[in-house]
């Protein structure tokens, strides 16, 4: 039995950085039964996978994403339908656009959640503050204004266990077809308003932006990306910042160099949290023919995950890649993919971990990690401390 052989989905949970590092070394390219998928995990071959879309193609014939969100979708498709697309939600994602209103928003909601943690004097930051803040911020920024953080995250949730059910469990796979159903349902009514009454939401720009007069897009073309929109967009930042913060919090002089010049090192502490810990761990294709890659050959119509996590720990490109070090000047990372499937709201998301991290860290400069509550981490596509249990120590004047 190979080593690829033998990875199993709760490892994988657990801790798959150890498995991707022998992988690395073993068998860069090998089939993982497990969840029926070649791992791919050195970055030029990751990297390759991900920029050849002509052989390893994003529409995939058996995704978990289209399997619970339904198609097409910005993640599986390729060509003029992707295209069409990403010109409907790159708008308001862009990095000029962003600057303009992503500091007001992500502030505005972050504050409250700060009082409350200034009035309790602790708490479990993953639900009392990231992932309350990075669901609200990306809703709002779509134009979804009514519906509430629990909901939202209660979504955030569900949508995730259709997302990463590569092994097709049944019980994940009810839960996702459950919630995906009613994000539909609850969405409707606006994008319904949207079509006669836009505005500058993400949503509305989706429905009308590359139309041409008096046309939109089809609502049913466009909610399968919404939901993968709204499943990354809550995810990524609010659960990238979690890694940061345990990052920092664990690595004391780090932490003072942020909090002594947070202008400096704030953005290059969210960037090295992204390559320690990526929040989305794969790109997933499949190819259009048989192709080697790595030294194997992949058969035609094979499901190929492009591993940006293990991309990211890969020590032809990084030193030490296993140790968080926000002095480190050695490339980007992989986190937000590659190729013209490269994360759209990668700069909304960046400036949320950003503004997250920093506002916290200016108004609890004392924050400590509480003893014997210190992080673990959970999962493989999406990956996070599952808690951040801290105490505030002195606030800020």
């Amino acid at each position: 039995m190979t080593f690829a052989e033998t990875i199993t989905v709760e490892a994988l949970e657990c801790d798959p950085y150890p498995i991707y590092a022998q992988l690395r070394r073993r068998a860069p390219v090998a089939f993982v039964p497990a969840v029926n998928l070649w791992f791919v995990t050195r970055w030029k071959d990751v990297e390759t996978v991900a920029k050849s879309p002509d052989i390893f193609s994003a529409v995939v014939g058996t995704s978990p994403v289209e399997r619970s969100f339904g198609k097409p979708t910005i993640l599986t498709t390729d060509g003029e339908t992707h295209k069409q697309l990403r010109q409907g939600v790159d708008p308001k994602y862009r990095p000029r656009t962003v600057a303009s209103y992503a500091g007001d928003l992500v502030r505005s909601i972050a504050g409250p959640y700060l009082d409350e943690i200034a009035e309790r004097g602790s708490a479990e930051l993953m639900a009392d503050y990231f992932e309350p803040v990075s669901t609200l911020s990306l809703a709002r920024s779509l134009g979804l204004a009514d519906i509430d953080m629990p909901t939202l995250r209660r979504w955030f949730y569900g949508l995730a266990q259709g997302a990463i059910n590569f092994e097709n469990d049944p019980k994940r796979q009810e839960i996702a077809d459950a919630v995906s159903a009613e994000v539909g349902a609850a969405i409707l009514p606006t994008l319904e308003r949207l079509l006669h009454e836009p505005d500058d939401s993400a949503l509305s720009h989706m429905l009308h932006d590359g139309m041409p007069t008096g046309s939109t897009r089809p609502i049913d073309f466009l909610m399968p990306s919404i939901k993968v929109i709204l499943l990354g967009g809550m995810q990524e930042p609010g659960h990238g910042a979690g890694s940061i913060l345990a990052g920092l919090l664990t690595h004391s002089e780090q932490l003072r160099q942020v909090l002594d010049d947070p202008e400096t090192f704030v953005p290059k502490a969210v960037d090295e949290g992204l390559r320690w810990v990526a929040p989305i761990g794969t790109q997933t294709r499949q190819t259009t023919r048989a192709v080697e890659i790595g030294g194997v050959t992949i058969p035609a119509v094979a499901p190929v995950a492009a591993l940006v996590s293990s991309a990211s720990r890969d020590e032809s490109r990084f030193s030490d890649p296993d140790r968080f070090d926000i002095n480190r000047d050695e490339g980007n990372h992989a986190a937000f993919g590659f190729g013209h499937h490269f994360c759209s709201g990668r700069f909304f998301a960046r400036e949320q971990m950003c503004l997250a991290v920093r506002l916290l860290l200016e108004r609890f400069p004392g924050l400590r990690l509480v003893p014997g509550k210190e992080p673990v981490f959970r999962g493989w596509e999406f990956r996070a401390p599952t808690a951040l249990h801290v105490t505030i120590g002195a606030t800020a004047q």
